[in-house]
């Protein structure tokens, strides 16, 4: 039994309850124990780093929706992204990202336009924030020629339920 059936009003609650706090939701019991309160972050790492520590992921030259993280569960969840374009490691040139963000909620994806900006003589990206609910996949194409990098930082806390007698 998942979340979307009868604990779903119990499991929605642990996930947006106000008197919880960040990093207290990982221990947390939903109605009778039957269901239990996770948090998954994909994330980057690097000595002496803390916090959100976006992945670096290189992206070719015209792709066209490369899949970056796909959820095959159909637990409920709340996300949380973190996004921005960079312009490639070896040219330092703008950079276009198109990204795609699918939910089990919507047939239309949302979708974003990533992009550097100049900054100096150099191009940074400006990292975006995203908060959605019932987060499924996440796409990205670049239409430009040269290769650009996707940075993403995603924390998903989703539920699940299980029946006390052992059924899923």
């Amino acid at each position: 039994m998942g979340c979307k059936d009868n604990h779903m009003k119990h499991c929605t609650m642990a996930l947006t309850s106000p008197s919880q706090q960040p990093g207290r939701l990982k221990d947390h019991k939903c109605k009778k124990d039957s269901c239990n309160v996770e948090t998954h972050k994909v994330r980057g790492n690097g000595q002496g780093l803390t916090g959100n520590i976006p992945l670096q992921i290189n992206i070719p030259g015209n792709a066209e929706e490369l899949t970056v993280f796909e959820d095959f569960t159909d637990n409920h969840n709340k996300t949380y992204l973190q996004l921005s374009s960079e312009p490639s490691p070896i040219e330092n040139t703008f950079s276009v990202l198109d990204v795609k963000i699918f939910t089990r909620d919507s047939k239309e994806p949302i979708e974003i336009r990533l992009s550097t900006n100049p900054i100096g003589p150099e191009y940074t990206g400006i990292p975006r924030g995203i908060q959605i609910e019932n987060f499924a996949s996440l796409t990205v194409s670049n239409p430009f020629d040269t290769a650009s990098t996707l940075r993403v930082y995603i924390e998903k806390t989703f539920c699940i339920c299980c029946r006390k007698n052992g059924g899923h």
